[in-house]
């Protein structure tokens, strides 16, 4: 379900732009919260934009996000652990399939395995 929606999350979070997620206001929770075409829990909103904020600090920190996750170097049970304490609303399964959405080198489970085979990296 949620990935019929992607388009539409997209939409609504301005096509995921770091800079102006991150600066969303209550005004913009609100409206998110009125959006049928999305999941409009607030929780998962509020994460959304506090998310945005942590990439900007961590892309500070480390001068690019990627220099973030190459800080682990081949560590993926230590990166993984990490972004669950840094970013809010991410478990062991959010976590891992955001890094492989973003091609980091996991060693994934069966599980894994099968949903991987039917989905491409974007």
């Amino acid at each position: 379900m949620i990935e019929k929606k992607w388009p539409n999350f997209r939409k609504a979070f301005s096509g995921f732009a770091l800079n102006t997620v991150a600066k969303f206001s209550e005004k913009n929770v609100r409206t998110l919260l009125q959006d049928e075409s999305i999941v409009r829990n607030e929780k998962k909103i509020r994460a959304t934009i506090q998310n945005a904020e942590q990439v900007l600090a961590l892309e500070k920190e480390f001068g690019s996000f990627r220099g973030y996750i190459g800080s682990f170097g081949k560590k993926e049970d230590k990166l993984q652990e990490d972004l669950q304490t840094r970013f809010q609303h991410v478990g062991p399964s959010t976590a891992r399939m955001f890094l492989w959405s973003i091609a980091y080198p996991l060693t994934p489970n069966a599980e894994e395995k099968k949903w991987m085979s039917g989905h491409k990296h974007e």
